[in-house]
């Protein structure tokens, strides 16, 4: 029994001694692991794009501007950003359609490398005359939008660079805004929009810059007199709202031009009022009544004024004369017979828009009832406050 014990008393000893440096191993690598001193972080690569960021160029024409990048490193997200000298970046080219461009030799990407300040040119301009840029970016035959890359292999992030090919314009015309007025200091009640075509009157698409200047007042998203806005893919471009400014006077323009056109430019017309208060019917203009197909007997007419006192009259505001719109009867008569009573201003419209006089009033001119008698039917006549804010004055009207 003694022996038996004794055996194992030594076995216990034995294995106790054994283990030992095993925990003690364990707790050293337990220590070293949580020793953040010992912990190297991996750095965080990032490009960003610097210039040549959006830009378009007339089909077959180069970029003006070559793109840049600029890689930096940090050890945390959001860290301090360090920049990376001497590292390869590439630019590549992500069509999304036929549109595309290509850098010389008609390659899809180049590289450069970045300098001290971590910066990489896809293009430069020689530094001795001739001046010319060196691998410069050329669009293709195709218009449309697209994007280049910036990358490099150790980055968690790209630049990207956004691309348009346009059509070369022609003379751009005014598709919306024009004419119309508002008070001093207020929002016109519509934006100003042009039309952009080529020489063969195809839209020249999207992404082409147009450039807003009014000589008072300012636009909503520069605060200036002046904004660019950039086509859609119909070639139209509108710009952001524009108000007007503490003057009152007479009409004035504001232009749109192209920065690649051939120096046309569409005109606004535009004036700032008095705020309208008031805006009343003409005498014996409301009600009446005349047989149908002849001229009412008082022309239809407006008198616009402010809210001073005494009321001083709001001269140039733009007032619109409406009428109810009709059209003719199916299958055609002998004469055409109207699907409404109504009538028509000069021109044979049923709308007509004309400006207050220096005594705030706006004549509408003759207006002739159509062929249709009926019941009485009503024409308005509407001034803009303010953009959204509007006075109107009806007038009852009978076609006997």
């Amino acid at each position: 029994m003694s022996r038996k014990n004794g055996r194992g008393t030594m076995i216990h000893k034995s294995y106790r001694g054994a283990v030992a440096p095993i925990f003690l191993v364990l707790a050293f690598l337990t220590g070293c692991a949580m020793n953040p001193a010992t912990v190297t972080p991996t750095p965080i690569t990032t490009v960003t794009a610097t210039s040549g960021i959006q830009q378009n160029a007339v089909t077959g024409k180069q970029f003006t501007a070559p793109f840049s990048a600029t890689v930096t490193t940090s050890t945390t997200l959001g860290g301090t950003a360090t920049p990376v000298a001497g590292i390869t970046v590439t630019f590549t080219v992500l069509p999304t359609g036929v549109a595309a461009g290509a850098f010389a030799n008609g390659a899809n990407f180049t590289t450069a490398t970045t300098d001290a300040n971590g910066v990489a040119v896809s293009s430069a301009y020689t530094t001795t005359p001739p001046i010319v840029l060196v691998n410069p970016f050329t669009a293709n035959a195709y218009p449309g939008t697209y994007n280049v890359i910036a990358s490099v292999g150790t980055s968690q992030t790209t630049a990207l660079f956004n691309l348009a090919n346009t059509l070369q314009p022609a003379p751009i015309s005014v598709s919306g805004g024009t004419p119309q007025s508002t008070s001093i200091n207020s929002q016109f009640a519509s934006s100003l929009s042009v039309s952009v075509k080529d020489a063969s009157g195809n839209s020249v698409g999207a992404q082409l810059p147009v450039t807003f200047t009014a000589p008072d007042g300012w636009f909503t998203d520069t605060d200036l007199p002046t904004t660019t806005a950039l086509t859609n893919a119909s070639g139209v471009a509108t710009s952001a709202p524009y108000v007007a400014g503490p003057n009152v006077g007479g009409f004035y323009p504001v232009t749109a031009s192209t920065i690649d056109g051939d120096g046309s430019t569409a005109t606004f017309t535009l004036s700032n009022t008095l705020a309208p208060a008031t805006i009343t019917p003409g005498a014996g203009a409301t009600p009446q009544s005349t047989p149908n197909g002849t001229p009412f007997a008082v022309p239809l007419s407006v008198t616009v004024m402010d809210g001073s006192t005494p009321p001083k009259p709001v001269t140039n505001a733009y007032v619109t004369f409406t009428a109810p719109s009709f059209s003719f009867v199916t299958p055609p008569t002998t004469p055409p017979t109207p699907t409404a009573p109504s009538g028509t201003f000069v021109g044979g419209n049923t709308s007509i828009s004309v400006w207050t006089d220096g005594s705030g009033v706006a004549d509408a001119g003759t207006f002739t009832a159509n062929t249709l008698a009926g019941a009485p039917y009503t024409v308005t006549a509407t001034v803009v406050v303010s953009s959204g804010n509007t006075l109107t004055a009806k007038f009852a009207l009978t076609n006997q």
